[in-house]
């Protein structure tokens, strides 16, 4: 019986044509050339640099707009559609820690994609829709860094003092490229803070990660060039860094976020 059973399904697979579902990645990194809310019958359109990359599971993007405001965000993704993902906040510069969903209708386009997000905010009885068109930017190469990291540790060193700084980071390596951003503090108590991003390019040969800035939120990071000894763990990796003018030694400590 159960062998006319498996013979029976077999049969039918046949018959409807049983095809194995490709998953649809959307792996990459993208950078925005427009960026468009809609609401109350009006279309704004904003000026803003920005970065977004989608590894396998994880997203993080990062921007700046002219008048110094940074914006971030960085959560996990499922593919809902074909052509739509559904995007999990985990930390974002607006609405820090929250349950944040948003569902993101994707369409492909020649060089990169077009994303909508249709319920993106609210504000009183409108809800506001965002558009944002993308280009792919060139991947460069994989590495055992690829993934998400969640800053652990940060002290300076100098001289004979050490200090210890409290602040929430998280930092992705993809395809060549990596973004940092994060909530930190401005003033020495602890009790006012800031955001900030960074986004590159990246190598890593040996004990030694290669980082140039291509944009940033701190305008003495840009185009900079960043030779800096690591030592990588399977789910953490320790970087240190001298800078050779105050020989200030800045070591982090960073621990592989889970993947869901």
């Amino acid at each position: 019986m159960k062998k006319i059973l498996i013979y029976c399904i077999l049969i039918i697979c046949i018959i409807s044509g049983c095809k194995k579902v490709k998953r649809i990645s959307y792996s990459g990194v993208y950078k925005l050339e427009k960026q468009t809310v809609s609401g109350k019958g009006l279309d704004t359109t904003l000026v803003r640099q920005q970065i977004k990359i989608y590894t396998d599971r994880h997203y993080i993007y990062a921007g700046i707009s002219p008048d110094s405001v940074v914006k971030f965000g960085l959560g996990t993704y499922e593919l809902d559609t074909a052509n739509t993902i559904v995007e999990h906040n985990i930390f974002n510069s607006k609405a820090l820690d929250s349950m944040q969903i948003f569902v993101v209708h994707i369409k492909r386009t020649n060089n990169g994609f077009t994303g909508t997000t249709p319920e993106w905010a609210r504000s009183g009885d409108t809800m506001y829709k965002l558009t944002e068109d993308y280009t792919n930017v060139p991947s460069l190469r994989t590495s055992d860094l690829d993934g998400v990291w969640e800053l652990d540790k940060i002290y300076w060193v100098k001289g004979k003092d050490t200090t210890r700084q409290h602040e929430t980071r998280f930092k992705v390596f993809w395809q060549g490229h990596f973004m940092f951003i994060h909530r930190y503090p401005i003033n020495p108590v602890g009790t006012l803070f800031k955001n900030g991003f960074g986004y590159g390019t990246f190598s890593l040969k040996g004990d030694t990660l290669s980082e140039t800035e291509a944009m940033s939120s701190h305008a003495e990071l840009l185009n900079r060039q960043f030779a800096i000894k690591l030592t990588l763990k399977a789910n953490e990796y320790t970087q240190v860094l001298i800078d050779p003018k105050t020989r200030e030694q800045t070591t982090e400590i960073y621990k592989r976020i889970r993947t869901y």
